[in-house]
């Protein structure tokens, strides 16, 4: 751990040297560098303050879902301290590193940009221009080809989304997103749970947010991503809560951050580690044990393409990683684990009450339909707005100065999706300047961006 710091510090060392040098000759100009969505090796929180605007490059693979790609916008935007960042680099076309590359699909790089604009860009760019002849990065798509031609897909795709960018982005900068619901992400726990020898190998720090991320994008329910140490002061500021797998925690300000009526999530390998990568003694979950009211006296560990089956309530799930073996010391029991091992019928979800507030903790990683299954009613018992789409349609609110809200509709999918929602009724979508009247048709990687009053 104090080298994964000193790496991280030391590299951001270099970054503000060569920062203060420009500063010496330009006073006025922002200053950036690019960053990486979810890359390990950096603490992006404190990269951020020495930063004017945050940027990055967004690269998803052929297989990564829209709503991981979403996650780490709103990283973005989170690290940020919630203002507008840049899209500094996407491709117009394929990538370059991996086993094969697919083309990108008619209109599915427009989708992209808005997507990043609908998560808090105020900037979107590509790399790059112009195809190298030479180099590892010659079959990096540009926007203009080897070929040279501005007769190309990829070109015209690009002038026309940047046609649009420049008919109705003025608009929208500037513009925030608001959220109550607060997810952190850590990278002091990123660095921990990941360099741990057991009691597996298997977890993933950025896809253990994203299992709970998905259940919220899923019902278009805003997110912020904020770091662990946030203070208590803007903490309150969230109904709700989220930790995944925070294994290194400050537990002082989530205690207060509860009995003052907040709710909280958390749950396996939570609070395992103090900030120097030691156990803290006295048994799991550490320092959160009284908050989550559970103790967990062992962890089993399951292998690759294992599960474990939980239900309860309206939770009717299957686990995978690691169960937690728990104890109730206080908390309430809302699903139990099946199975033939020698837990099942043990607590594998438990709400806690504690002073005004409540505590969640999950016990395994929860599949899709389970941790669905599991947010649902804590969603309508905070009365956040939640809205159904179809199946890879998502919706995302930025509100303006004057009451204006811009609504982005998005299909995430190769398939034409249709779909009412009152909500966006009277709304003019400024693409086209068709007035929302109950039935919206989405093309393929199809985008409407509906001003609303």
């Amino acid at each position: 751990m104090d080298y994964r710091r000193f790496q991280s510090q030391a590299q951001l060392a270099c970054y503000t040297n060569e920062r203060d040098a420009i500063r010496e000759y330009d006073a006025t100009t922002p200053i950036t560098t690019n960053l990486m969505g979810t890359f390990k090796d950096l603490d992006y929180f404190e990269w951020a303050k020495e930063m004017d605007v945050v940027s990055w490059d967004n690269y998803p693979g052929m297989d990564t879902p829209p709503s991981f790609t979403a996650m780490c916008h709103d990283l973005m935007r989170g690290i940020g301290g919630n203002k507008p960042f840049m899209l500094m680099e996407q491709t117009p076309n394929q990538q370059n590193w991996f086993p094969f590359c697919k083309v990108k699909q008619p209109g599915e790089v427009r989708k992209l940009s808005w997507q990043a604009v609908a998560h808090g860009a105020d900037t979107v760019r590509f790399f790059q221009m112009k195809q190298s002849l030479g180099g590892c990065e010659r079959f990096h798509g540009a926007v203009i080809a080897h070929d040279g031609t501005e007769e190309s897909r990829v070109f015209k795709e690009t002038a026309a989304l940047g046609e649009e960018l420049d008919r109705i982005g003025r608009r929208i900068m500037g513009s925030r997103i608001e959220s109550r619901v607060a997810i952190m992400f850590d990278w002091q726990s990123y660095w921990s749970l990941e360099g741990c020898v057991g009691p597996t190998t298997g977890f993933n720090y950025p896809n253990e947010v994203h299992r709970f991320y998905r259940a919220l994008w899923r019902r278009n329910v805003p997110v912020d991503m904020i770091a662990s140490t946030t203070p208590l002061a803007r903490l309150s500021q969230y109904d709700l809560a989220i930790a995944p797998a925070l294994i290194t925690v400050v537990a002082e300000t989530l205690e207060a951050y509860v009995a003052d009526g907040g709710t909280f999530i958390t749950g396996y390998m939570a609070g395992i580690h103090d900030e120097h990568d030691l156990v803290v003694p006295g048994g799991y979950p550490g320092k959160l044990r009284r908050l989550m009211g559970v103790w967990v006296e062992e962890i089993d560990a399951l292998a690759p393409g294992e599960t474990i089956e939980v239900h309860g309530g309206t939770v009717d799930a299957k686990g995978e990683i690691v169960a937690s073996i728990i104890h109730r010391e206080g908390a309430e029991r809302l699903a139990t684990y099946g199975g033939d091992e020698f837990y099942a019928g043990h607590s594998a979800l438990t709400v806690n009450a504690y002073g005004k507030g409540k505590a969640y903790f999950v016990g395994t990683p929860l599949d899709e339909t389970g941790m669905s299954a599991f947010m649902a009613p804590i969603i309508k018992e905070l009365d956040l707005k939640s809205l159904d789409t179809p199946e890879d349609v998502s919706l995302s609110v930025r509100y303006g100065d004057g009451g204006t809200r811009y609504a982005f509709l998005i299909n995430n999918s190769a398939a034409d999706k249709r779909l009412c929602l009152s909500e966006l009724n009277g709304g003019t979508e400024l693409l086209t300047g068709t007035v929302i009247n109950d039935l919206i048709e989405l093309k393929p990687y199809g985008v409407d961006v509906i001003a609303l009053r």
